[in-house]
């Protein structure tokens, strides 16, 4: 990735949350005074070119950055946020331009597909109104849909959600076995996701256990189909003892998006009053679980 590009991305993650009015902030006064170099960027640019949602620097191949509306009068309402102060998105529905001589959709979308394939993260801004853009930071393109929209999820360059970066710095040996990098990267992920968990509570989100040395930091998409993000957002993850993760990983229960448990007919009824598994039986979720609980239903329980 070159300077420029790097230190843009860069610019997006730093400027989370910052309201721009009008576009000098953007992409400068005119074509000819761009934005100047600064401390994450080395040279004069453009953060966005404020012309369509998607921008695509010229002679690029990837998309940098993205403008998302909630206007109906463009492609409805693309962003879904994670509460409603609307300070952090959970999910945005990239749409590709949809206007028949719009001879720049094809670049676009071939540009959109090589930052999903290569993983390049992209700049996030949100138009609240006309000449009203607050950076949303970065996002990264984690699918695409059947209709042709590209899921764009939350993405950071902060320490804590790479821990393999830091690894990287560590480790001097380019002949080290990867299994154990993923390994120990892992093991050092799991640690920062429990460390998180532990931040809203600190007993099992089922029985209230709440020996700290016992508690299990559940995934609930599971870190294998995970991806970075997912890995470390506390959303996807339940404080639970022992035996409740066990019974929830093995997908012998899971919960509804209100909270109350589904237990698996698989389950005997000794088994369920050992664990104390009654259908009243429900736990606390903030709107952040839904989505991996979605998952967790549809791919890990056993009805």
């Amino acid at each position: 990735m070159e300077a420029t590009h790097e230190g843009i991305l860069k610019k997006f993650d730093a400027l989370k949350g910052k309201l721009i009015i009008g576009k000098a902030g953007i992409k400068g006064i005119n074509s000819k005074k761009r934005l100047p170099a600064d401390e994450y960027v080395p040279e004069a640019h453009i953060i966005h070119n404020l012309v369509r949602g998607f921008y695509k620097p010229a002679d690029k191949p990837y998309i940098l950055s993205y403008q998302a509306t909630e206007s109906s009068e463009n492609y409805g309402k693309q962003i879904v946020w994670s509460d409603e102060t609307q300070s952090e998105f959970l999910r945005i529905e990239m749409a590709p331009p949809d206007k028949e001589n719009d001879h720049s959709k094809k670049s676009d979308i071939v540009a959109a597909r090589y930052n999903l394939e290569k993983k390049i993260p992209l700049g996030i801004l949100h138009k609240i109104k006309k000449g009203h853009n607050r950076i949303l930071g970065l996002g990264i393109i984690t699918s695409e849909r059947d209709d042709g929209v590209f899921i764009v999820e939350p993405f950071s360059y902060k320490g804590i959600l790479h821990p393999l970066d830091e690894l990287k710095r560590l480790i001097k040996d380019e002949e080290i076995n990867t299994s154990f990098v993923a390994e120990v990267v892992q093991r050092r992920g799991q640690a920062i996701f429990k460390k998180k968990l532990f931040e809203d509570s600190a007993e099992c989100a089922i029985c209230r256990m709440d020996e700290p040395t016992l508690l299990i930091a559940s995934h609930i998409k599971p870190w294998k189909y995970s991806s970075n993000f997912e890995r470390l957002d506390k959303y996807n993850g339940l404080l639970l003892c022992p035996n409740h993760d066990k019974l929830f990983d093995q997908g012998l229960i899971t919960f509804t998006d209100d909270g109350n448990v589904v237990i698996s007919s698989l389950l005997t009824t000794k088994t369920k009053e050992t664990f104390g598994l009654t259908e009243s039986l429900f736990i606390y979720l903030d709107e952040g679980h839904k989505k991996y609980l979605s998952w967790h239903r549809e791919n890990c329980f056993k009805n």
